[in-house]
């Protein structure tokens, strides 16, 4: 059982929510967002009616813990809100809500309807009224320690039902109740709820109640439910066995129940980066998912046992095959072609990262199965298979208009910043290409296929490798010559991506005029002779805005200078990308082709190795 000293931990209650004075963007922590599917035009009246709401929430947060407001009329009328905890003092909401203020727009680019969750506040608006109405249609939950707590269930579920009461009994201006209660000798049960204070006594409740149901109670140390118009957190305080304190400990513990939820998400994130960063990814976590595990007698009755009328793709790991569950539902099947050593420990990989990954621009998990030599992962299936399909032939590239373009650019831009910036972990690619970026219905882009990923701590930007692996001409040089890889190693691929997308060709000599010049190259001299339109692909016919196709030929150029500390981050990119008013920065040249003469020279016979499955999945 985890021990920690109560009065260290109300100490730090008190250190940090009243005496620290002011918390910067990275001490600010980000839980979770929530983004619409319709979404308004760039430069458009709601957008500039939304700077304005953002920035007086802002000033209004200099005195306020709860505010709502709106900006502009008719259609494109946007109502906002935030929502401090209780405990929090002015200065505190305030860097709060500059910070969510400032990342909303980066989190839910182009969206009417946006919630972003952080430890310290809740910042929200719509496009539609939001006031004084209970909206528990999203929630964020988790629970995390050991499970040894189940038997104070009871107890917790009833004094959730008293702080209800409590808190919509509250005659102040916020809406919310603590307590904390011994539930045994060694052993004390801290527990915050809250609401919007707009809504009536009936729908607090009633979100409060529909919190409890999505609460995770299973016996562990710390748990919360965070929805739009209520929010629910406990924790239990283990004391070391023959110690007990008195009235102090009580006064000092009500503090680390005021602070609540703030305290509870702060203290969770920071003791779970901890632990993490010594957490093994491994068969071990895999098993741990037992949600996550199917038999591998429903794959075979999915697959028809794996039917060669289901194929769909091959690759360096063995076969995909199309499938469908009993409810319907469409899958993906990877199936590891041998047990090897390296397919294996690519497996763990993916299924690890894979499963922690929620994001409608990555590819969705929705099990996998290890059983004797059998290991294979099940995705949703993905019905427009890959980008290269199109991009790179004729006849399907005519139906990549310039706006679908600028929609799959976008689409890759968010899913790589949520790799890079906002998951749980900092997850580097390293394998990103047309292949590994799949196209749903609507063509709208989900980045596959992480066996080579890489995870790292949240404070690390780095990584290097004796084991060279990848596609090349995707692969950054840096990564080529020496194995250093980093995010700007996704960004360089991410660039060469851009400039296939514009051009519609692949980044090789084998379509281009000049001797000794690939696609990086190519786009380099046109962009210096003044003629990067001659860069864009002839499907277009020529319906395409010139501004925006010379940003994207700007930014992708930007994306693969040789040197990777003038290459932009996915958050300065997502910026570029978002406003033609941003000044681009000015360009250095890519990498000399060709730049393989510095490969190693086992690189070739690693990449037939390692070659992603859903590469090849183009029904040729």
């Amino acid at each position: 059982m985890a021990i920690f000293d109560p009065k260290a931990i109300c100490l730090l209650c008190l250190s940090v929510f009243f005496f620290r004075p002011a918390i910067s963007e990275d001490q600010v922590t980000f839980m979770q967002q929530f983004c619409s599917e319709e979404q308004f035009d760039r430069e458009s009246v709601y957008q500039r009616n939304l700077n304005h709401l953002l920035a007086n929430v802002s000033s209004e947060a200099v005195s306020k813990k709860f505010y709502n407001s709106t900006a502009g009329e008719g259609v494109n009328k946007v109502y906002g809100l935030f929502l401090c905890n209780a405990a929090y003092t002015a200065q505190l909401c305030q860097d709060c809500i500059t910070v969510a203020a400032g990342q909303v727009q980066q989190k839910c680019p182009y969206d009417v309807d946006a919630i972003v969750f952080y430890g310290q506040c809740m910042l929200r608006y719509a496009n539609h009224p939001i006031f004084s109405i209970e909206d528990d249609s999203v929630h964020f939950s988790f629970e995390y320690g050991p499970r040894i707590y189940k038997e104070f269930d009871q107890q917790l579920s009833s004094m959730l039902i008293d702080l209800f009461n409590k808190a919509i009994a509250d005659n102040t201006s916020l809406a919310y109740a603590s307590g904390v209660v011994y539930v045994r000798e060694t052993i004390s049960l801290v527990v915050y709820v809250d609401c919007t204070p707009d809504l009536s006594p009936y729908d607090c409740n009633r979100c409060l109640q529909v919190g409890l149901n999505r609460l995770p109670m299973n016996g562990r140390q710390i748990g919360t439910t965070v929805q739009p118009s209520c929010r629910l957190s406990y924790f239990y305080i283990d004391v070391s066995p023959g110690k007990r304190f008195g009235a102090s400990y009580i006064a000092l513990t009500t503090v680390a129940a005021i602070a609540g939820i703030s305290f509870i998400l702060n203290f969770y994130m920071c003791f779970r980066k901890r632990k993490e960063r010594g957490k093994p990814t491994g068969l071990e976590e895999i098993e741990s998912m037992e949600t996550l595990h199917l038999q591998f007698s429903a794959i075979k009755v999915a697959t028809d046992n794996f039917a060669s009328a289901n194929k769909i793709g091959r690759g360096g790991f063995g076969i995909v095959y199309m499938g469908t569950l009993p409810d319907g539902q469409a899958i993906a099947v990877k199936r590891l072609a041998s047990p090897s050593g390296q397919g294996i420990r690519e497996f763990k990989s993916e299924a690890c990262l894979v499963a922690k990954l929620q994001h409608k621009n990555l590819v969705k998990l929705f099990g996998f199965c290890l059983e004797g030599d059998e290991k294979v992962l099940v995705y949703e299936f993905v019905p427009n298979k890959s980008l290269d399909r199109f991009l790179f032939d004729t006849n399907r590239g005519v139906h990549l208009k310039w706006e679908t373009r600028q929609k799959i650019i976008m689409g890759i831009v968010r899913g790589l910043l949520y790799l890079h910036e906002d998951s749980r972990f900092r997850i580097i690619h390293r394998d990103l290409k047309p292949g590994n970026i799949l196209l749903d219905e609507e063509l709208n882009p989900k980045i596959a296929d992480f066996g080579m990923a890489k995870l790292f701590g949240v404070d690390q930007t780095q990584g290097n490798t004796s084991r060279v692996s990848g596609t090349f001409g995707y692969m950054a040089p840096e990564y080529l010559s020496t194995g250093k890889f980093s995010v700007k190693s996704d960004v360089f691929s991410f660039g060469v991506i851009v400039l296939e997308i514009v051009s519609g060709r692949r980044n090789s000599v084998s379509e281009l005029q000049e001797e000794d010049e690939n696609l990086l190259n190519h786009a380099w001299r046109l962009w210096n002779d003044g003629t990067a339109l001659k860069l864009v692909d002839p499907n277009l016919g020529g319906n395409y805005f010139i501004p925006e196709v010379t940003r994207c030929i700007h930014i992708g150029l930007l994306c693969v200078q040789e040197d990777a500390a003038r290459r932009p981050t996915m958050g300065l990119i997502l910026s570029m990308l978002s406003s033609l008013s941003v000044v681009l920065p000015s360009l250095t040249a890519p990498p000399a082709f060709p730049y393989r003469r510095n490969m190693p020279q086992s690189l070739n016979e690693s990449n037939a190795r390692f070659a992603e499955v859903f590469t090849t999945m183009q029904g040729r």
